[in-house]
């Protein structure tokens, strides 16, 4: 099957799928040998050394190049997150992109539109849940330093969300699925990840978001995955409605306890093994030398601090994308 580096193109497999064929050159910023000077290459077949009429693919977390003798290469330049944003672009409303030549470079984060919808939260669910009192003294006590600790929670939900998109394929498949609207299932997958988050950092006796554990939130996803799985965190998480600060916001909006309330147990497992997917993601990231096998990097020691508040794939961290307090901000 492999050839000289070499695969041909029909026995490439994954999730998340896209193809973008490009009739002229594919042209690169690369380095010379000791690293000195940048210059710009041309991408070739290694057999047949055609620089045209070549196609980019995306599987899984891989990128292949083919060129029209269907044999499939690689190129440390290009990697499956470049490849998908390239074919969202193309064939978004701002495209097509000029492909003779196609010149790559730093696309910068690529994020599902938001949705245009009303951002009012919910009251205060103080008095109906035994545990809302301890849990308002809590969100009132971070927001002398964060925010209040859902919102925060939603912060790093998209932050994870947007870097894990375009990489990860079953994730990708999931938002932009035919049968789907990336933009609501991107927002839901975020709100099952939230929820996620914050009850960890709940049970955890408060940390800080910096300080949640990732495997922790993985298996809490992963609980209910499986009907005949004693415990179903997921339908525990569908049901929560964090109590947040009173005045400092830290709860859910109106539209998505609506969702919650009314969506099937189809889309919410789909959201949450979004979710899911998210999470083992970045474990993986981390953790390259572990099997695929996400459930193998459960006992791996992994917090939000390790990953970072910017990242070349999503910005910063965006702490009103969710939150009251900024009521003009894009939701």
């Amino acid at each position: 099957m492999v050839r000289h580096g070499l695969i041909k193109e029909q026995n490439l497999t994954g999730a998340g799928r896209v193809t973008l064929e490009v009739p002229g050159e594919i042209r690169v910023n690369d380095m010379d040998v000791a690293g000195w000077k940048e210059f710009t290459a041309t991408l070739a077949c290694p057999e047949c050394h055609a620089t045209t009429g070549l196609t980019l693919a995306a599987r899984d977390d891989l990128a292949f190049l083919v060129c029209l003798n269907g044999r499939a290469f690689r190129a440390a330049q290009i990697d499956a997150g470049m490849v998908r944003k390239l074919f969202l672009l193309h064939h978004g409303p701002n495209g097509p992109l000029s492909l003779d030549p196609l010149q790559v470079g730093q696309l910068g984060a690529f994020a599902p539109l938001p949705l245009d919808e009303d951002r009012s939260i919910v009251e205060n669910f103080e008095d109906t849940d035994a545990e809302a009192p301890e849990q308002v003294a809590w969100s009132i006590a971070h927001t002398v330093s964060a925010l209040a600790p859902f919102d925060e929670a939603m912060a790093w939900s998209r932050h994870l969300l947007i870097r894990a998109l375009m990489h990860e394929g079953t994730l990708f498949e999931t938002v932009f699925s035919p049968r789907n609207e990336p933009a609501l299932d991107a927002h839901m997958i975020s709100v099952a990840l939230g929820l996620a988050l914050h009850e960890v950092a709940w049970r955890n006796g408060g940390h800080t978001f910096d300080r949640v554990s990732l495997p922790d939130v993985l298996d809490l996803l992963g609980r209910g995955e499986n009907p005949a799985e004693r415990v179903n965190e997921r339908q525990l998480l569908q049901s929560l409605r964090p109590a947040g600060a009173r005045t400092r916001g830290g709860r859910l909006r109106l539209t998505d306890v609506a969702r919650l309330e009314n969506c099937t147990a189809e889309e919410w497992n789909r959201w949450c093994t979004g979710a899911f997917h998210v999470a083992s993601f970045h474990i993986r990231q981390q953790h390259r030398s572990l099997a695929y096998d996400v459930f193998q990097t459960r006992g791996a020691p992994f917090r939000l601090v390790d990953l970072g508040r910017d990242h070349a794939d999503s910005g910063r961290l965006d702490p009103f994308w969710y939150a009251t307090e900024n009521p003009n901000h894009s939701s």
